[in-house]
């Protein structure tokens, strides 16, 4: 199934969150570190980032090629979540490593996760890591975003109609 944005782009479905981002930190309260290292810490890990971004040779939400030769747009790609619920199970990367991708932004969480040992001590889970992210361009991903707002949007105004219905047949 596919959804259209406002601007007339048909955004695969399975690419949309199903729970947002800021909804799934009190699912984790109580592991929060880990959270964190799998969502913003692991898009900052060098290995982690570069197989993400081979995961494809096109953008799932347009079917464009990405900058290459026979790329029909140049844009930035960005690594977007399809999902949130995951936990990091590796450790912290000391703050001068080589598998640093890039330094943090102005509140970004400052740790990044080793996602090279990772990659060879839990194979699997590490799969299970980077089948969460996928790379899109950034127009992409911005519509992806649009699109999940307004789904959400119109979720909160049905659950609010569905709440309003039942409390007037109960008086």
């Amino acid at each position: 199934m596919k959804k259209t944005s406002k601007r007339g782009k048909t955004i695969p479905f399975f690419l949309i969150p199903k729970i947002r981002k800021r909804h799934v930190p009190p699912i984790f309260r109580n592991h929060e570190t880990q959270w964190k290292l799998f969502a913003e810490g692991a898009l900052r890990n060098r290995v982690f980032h570069d197989d993400v971004i081979r995961r494809g040779k096109s953008c799932l939400a347009c079917n464009r090629h990405f900058n290459q030769e026979h790329a029909t747009i140049s844009s930035k790609i960005d690594k977007h979540h399809h999902c949130y619920v995951r936990l990091c199970i590796g450790n912290i990367l000391p703050e001068n490593s080589e598998d640093i991708y890039r330094p943090t932004r102005n509140t970004e969480f400052s740790h990044v996760p080793d996602c090279r040992t990772c990659k060879t001590d839990n194979p699997e889970y590490y799969e299970g890591c980077i089948k969460k992210i996928f790379p899109v361009h950034h127009q992409c991903h911005r519509h992806i975003h649009e699109v999940e707002k307004f789904r959400f949007i119109k979720l909160g105004k049905k659950l609010l109609s569905g709440f309003r219905s039942s409390t007037s047949l109960q008086t």
